[in-house]
């Protein structure tokens, strides 16, 4: 029976197909053919049998990097095969090699995008290419010829031909070509432009490129890019220009005896009326973009940021700054800039001014006396002594000369503390407490107490910290007991307690009104009892929450630390629940918590 013909020799000759499988043969025979044995070593002992060299013996080849713009294919692959048959019928021809990144030319993707963009190419090149090789194929004879022998195929000839892709975010477009089958035409300019055209890139199209690609002795099976859109740039966000910082830096100067001049202290920034606070810089629009396809990409414009105005600001007329509305302090709270208006009491509080409660900052220049009362809802500052009274900060407190309490002074505040010494009195500091010298006093911080300048002494009392107590001496020779604690949130242990008992006390002074006969003034004193009770339960849930979620957290938390140059007997350390009594006088030492007890590290 004869040999069916194959499809290579119904494309070309007989005599090209003969030539074709000869070829292939030989290169089966030699892929097939047994590998040379690698280096090999011989055994101790004359006679032993030799082996090979273990792999990790001999040199690895070191495997290139895969290229990311790189488009690889199989030698069954029918881009492959017409690459072969066009081979076949010209002698020669450069390999293939499909990448977005040729030699010398811009890299119009990054490898990431490039590696995006390989599936879509390789789908394209795949099914163009299967069409082409059944287009050249030519239908199989129906009657033998004369003899017996099938009869020549019939000559199929076809135009070479462009394949246009186009990138996924249609921003760029390459042409790659396929040759010419038989006696098929090249490809000049204007079938290129007219191909680029058909495949709807209209838009950023080099001509250049495409007059030269049909000239260019590699043509074919390369990707040659042809057309670049042109990206939407997205506006830029408006943005706030800062001219005082947010954060108050609070610096103290020491002198050469280690002590702290807390005359200078001014933790207030100071601000005129009409003065520039920080700058808004508007949003800019986007700049729409285009597709090669010439159609329109959107571009999203800035967004404005909201401006941070808080109390006594304004915006300037054209609303590019934010300014002062009246001279005071500046402070950041909240998200917002505020302007707190600064009361200045040239002398001392006493019978001549009254307590004083005011809105924003307080400066007393002399003594607070006993009896009367300091309220701010900005920072505090008093140059004199803070004898019996009550003085409480929104901000910070500064106290130039310190506090002799005579145990009934109240000392707070929501932000930080720094007193030259506090003496017989209760001190409530939100976040730290610096001073040189603590006698005698009932201390809670939900931040840390540190007393190392001047004396820089703890001496008798109670000192509750979160974090860290850090002092140069901790109690007396005599032994005078003295407390630290460390650990949980003092300030909010004590509220709680504080509201704990005040609803305890309301609610029995609510039960003793009920039994009293009706009448109008009962009424109105159960609604104001009433109305108590609601607030100070809100308050304590509020506390209670944040005591919860610190407990849930403190297993993540570092262990707090009490850090001293000596420490006196007398001296007990609490952290957490573990306790230590100090026996004897310690030099430079930290005491902290290890496996649930309190030890000391030198």
């Amino acid at each position: 029976m004869a040999e069916t013909p194959s499809f290579l020799s119904r494309l070309f000759s007989v005599k090209l197909f003969k030539k074709f499988r000869f070829s292939r043969k030989k290169k089966d025979a030699n892929r097939d053919a047994p590998l040379p044995e690698g280096p090999r070593v011989r055994a101790r002992g004359e006679g032993a049998p030799e082996k090979p060299l273990h792999l990790s013996e001999r040199q690895r080849p070191i495997a290139p990097e895969e290229d990311p713009y790189l488009l690889k294919f199989t030698a069954e692959h029918p881009l492959q095969q017409l690459w072969n048959l066009r081979r076949d019928q010209a002698g020669w021809l450069p390999s293939v090699e499909v990448t977005f990144a040729n030699i010398g030319e811009e890299k119009l993707l990054t490898p990431k995008e490039a590696r995006r963009e390989l599936p879509g190419l390789r789908a394209l090149l795949t099914a163009e290419a299967t069409r082409r090789l059944k287009e050249a194929a030519p239908p199989p004879p129906r009657l033998p010829g004369p003899g017996g022998e099938p009869p020549e195929p019939p000559q199929i000839d076809l135009n070479a031909r462009a394949l246009v892709y186009t990138a996924s975010d249609k921003l760029t477009a390459w042409t790659l070509l396929l040759p010419p089958v038989g006696k098929g035409e090249e490809l000049n300019q204007a079938d290129l432009l007219n191909a680029v055209r058909a495949a709807g890139v209209t838009y950023g199209v080099d001509e250049n490129q495409l007059a030269v690609i049909p000239t260019l002795e590699g043509r074919y099976f390369h990707l040659f890019p042809i057309a670049r859109g042109k990206a939407a740039i997205p506006g830029k966000d408006g943005e706030i220009v800062d001219l005082f910082p947010r954060e108050a830096t609070k610096k103290f100067q020491v002198d050469e005896y280690n002590r702290v001049d807390f005359t200078a202290a001014n933790t207030s920034r100071n601000v005129e009326e009409k003065q520039v606070i920080c700058n808004i810089v508007p949003p800019t629009p986007g700049v729409p973009g285009r597709t090669v396809a010439d159609q329109e990409i959107t571009a999203r414009d800035g967004v404005s940021v909201p401006p941070p105005m808080g109390r006594n600001t304004a915006l300037s007329e054209d609303g590019s700054a934010l300014i002062a509305a009246r001279a005071g302090g500046l402070e950041f709270t909240g998200q917002a800039f505020h302007v707190n208006p600064l009361m200045e009491i040239d002398g001392n509080v006493d019978y001549s001014t009254g307590s004083v409660n005011f809105l924003g900052d307080v400066h007393v220049h002399g003594d607070v006396c006993s009896g009367f009362t300091v309220r701010a809802m900005g920072n505090i500052k008093v140059d004199g002594v803070v004898e019996s009274s009550t003085i409480e900060a929104g901000g910070d407190l500064v106290l130039t000369k310190g506090v002799q309490g005579n145990n009934q002074a109240v000392i707070r505040a929501h932000r930080d503390i720094y007193a030259k010494f506090l003496e017989n009195c209760s001190v409530h500091a939100k976040e730290n407490l610096h001073s040189e010298c603590i006698i005698g006093c009932e201390v809670y911080s939900d931040g840390a107490v540190y007393v190392q300048s001047g004396r820089g002494a703890i001496m008798g009392g109670r000192v509750r910290a979160a974090r860290e107590v850090a002092a140069n001496a901790i109690g007396t020779k005599t032994e005078l007991r003295t407390s630290i604690y460390i650990g949980g949130l003092p300030i909010e242990d004590f509220e709680t307690a504080q509201l704990t008992q005040e609803i305890t006390d309301l609610e029995q002074q609510l039960k003793e009104t009920e039994r009293q006969p009706s009448s109008p003034t009962k009424a109105g004193r159960m609604a104001k009892l009433r109305m108590r009770i609601s607030v100070n339960q809100l308050k304590l849930s509020q506390y209670k929450k944040s005591l919860d979620a610190l407990d849930s957290d403190s297993g993540r938390r570092p262990a707090g630390r009490i850090t001293f140059s000596v420490a006196y007997p007398g001296a007990r350390f609490h952290i957490d629940e573990a306790l230590m009594k100090v026996a004897q006088e310690t030099r430079h030492s930290i005491a902290t918590l290890f496996e649930g007890e309190v030890r000391l590290l030198s």
